[in-house]
């Protein structure tokens, strides 16, 4: 049994389409698209600018997951690799506890490492507030398959199939 997660295609398509929407708020509010209101009231460029900049950088991120074919996640009997933790698989002996965090579709999969400093995360913020996470959150990384073509099913019964002490 492996699990493996890529970007769910579908649902990132979505939400960019819907940022390039949400972006018609910058249009009506920079005065691009006259309304009564700018009419009216006038046009906010500087507001309507910064609106339709985030959307547009926001649908990009989107639209760059919504291509990305690579691995996201994959549970094995080597163990689990989360791309977003770093670039190695950490092993299951490495690994001291996991809980299901959430409820519904809301619900991730955080892990305990044995020794957190021995798989750093990449990203260099998630390492700045690691003690903070772990204190907060019961463990060092967690996944949340909600974004991954995958589900918190196939998640959870691969955890178990592997490592059933650690899944109650």
């Amino acid at each position: 049994m492996v699990y493996e997660a890529h970007w769910n295609r579908r649902f990132h398509v979505f939400l960019a389409v819907l940022m390039l929407a949400l972006s018609l708020i910058g249009f009506l509010a920079a005065g691009i698209i006259p309304s009564a209101s700018t009419r009216d009231h006038g046009a906010y460029p500087l507001a309507g600018g910064a609106i339709i900049l985030v959307c547009l950088a926001v649908a990009a991120v989107f639209l760059r997951r919504a291509v990305n074919a690579d691995v996201q996640v994959r549970v094995d009997s080597r163990g689990v690799y989360a791309r977003a933790r770093g670039d190695a698989t950490i092993p299951w002996d490495a690994i001291e506890g996991a809980r299901l965090v959430g409820r519904g579709n809301k619900s991730f999969v955080r892990f305990k490492l044995r020794d957190p400093a021995a798989y750093p995360s990449r990203n260099p913020l998630r390492r700045a507030v690691g003690g903070l996470d772990r204190a907060l959150s019961h463990g060092d990384f967690g996944i949340n398959p909600n974004y991954y073509d995958q589900g918190m099913v196939g998640l959870v019964a691969a955890v178990r199939h592997f490592r059933p002490d650690l899944l109650a």
